[in-house]
């Protein structure tokens, strides 16, 4: 059942049964995802099994975005991780919001802390591990924003741009290029850019609304930025096609579990311990 919080500026309405997706986050009235839609099929072709339910909004994708093996274990860890696919807890107080879940597949417990002040809101998470071992990880936040309402992307330094549909590294080597580069895109094509080794945590988007949304966070645990920019090219199938982009702070090169902890990139929770950072987004 969906719940409305609001604080200030701020207003969020929120399904704890599904996943803790967020389903609307404003500012002074303001959209800054996309809203459900108002009718919904899953694809014909398969998309994968996140596609199987309305995709909007935000949810968190943890241990993993991309399905794949998780390390160590024969567990094959779902699209888009696993969390998105549980009911949480959630506690509601005058400023804050504090969603909880229990993995169904490994010893630990996930959550998510939103903290809201004039025109600010903390992201802040924890994962507490239950087990005796080491647990490797990625989360990968998933806002995803409507693409058409971006008037203006502002990028940190990086190293290399890699292109995960075409498979290939992109000849851009400034913010600036990446900039012009997502501006040409035409209607009716999609992008899964990974911008590596940033120098920088730091991000911004300038809405058509007036606001600019200025996200910080630890490069030292995200070296990598996802970029998902989906012009109205995907689903690829009449009347499904979604216009949306999502700016995703990753640690490893790519959204992948395995390949992160081959390449000595994941999070690691220790034994009986947990792990916790912070993502802060300002309205300006």
């Amino acid at each position: 059942m969906k719940e409305t919080f609001r604080y200030k500026n701020w207003e969020v309405v929120y399904t704890p049964e599904d996943g803790a997706r967020l389903d609307k986050l404003a500012y002074n009235g303001v959209d800054l995802l996309t809203t459900e839609p108002g009718t919904f099929r899953p694809p014909k072709t398969d998309y994968g099994s996140y596609e199987t339910r309305p995709v909007y909004g935000y949810d968190d994708c943890f241990p993993s975005v991309e399905e794949c093996a998780y390390p160590g274990s024969f567990w094959q860890v779902p699209d888009h991780g696993e969390v998105c696919w549980l009911s949480w807890n959630c506690e509601r107080h005058t400023d804050r919001l504090l969603f909880s879940v229990e993995s169904e597949a490994l010893p630990v417990v996930f959550h998510r802390e939103m903290r809201f002040a004039e025109n600010t809101l903390i992201w802040s998470f924890l994962v507490r591990n239950k087990s005796d071992r080491m647990l490797p990880f990625q989360h990968v936040i998933h806002p995803l924003m409507p693409l058409s309402q971006i008037k203006e992307v502002q990028l940190p330094p990086f190293d290399s741009v890699y292109d995960e549909i075409g498979q290939k590294t992109l000849n851009l080597k400034q913010p600036e290029e990446v900039r012009a580069f997502l501006a040409d895109q035409s209607i009716g094509t999609a992008n899964m850019l990974f911008l590596r080794k940033i120098k920088e945590g730091k991000l911004s988007l300038t809405f058509r609304a007036g606001l600019t949304l200025e996200m910080t966070f630890p490069s030292a645990l995200f070296p990598s930025i996802g970029i998902w920019w989906n012009n109205a090219g995907y689903p690829d199938e009449p009347g499904i096609r979604r216009d949306e982009c999502a700016f995703e702070p990753i640690p490893g090169l790519n959204s992948r579990l395995s390949d992160a902890h081959e390449n000595g990139l994941c999070l690691n929770l220790p034994p009986e311990d947990e792990t916790s950072w912070q993502i802060e987004w300002k309205i300006t």
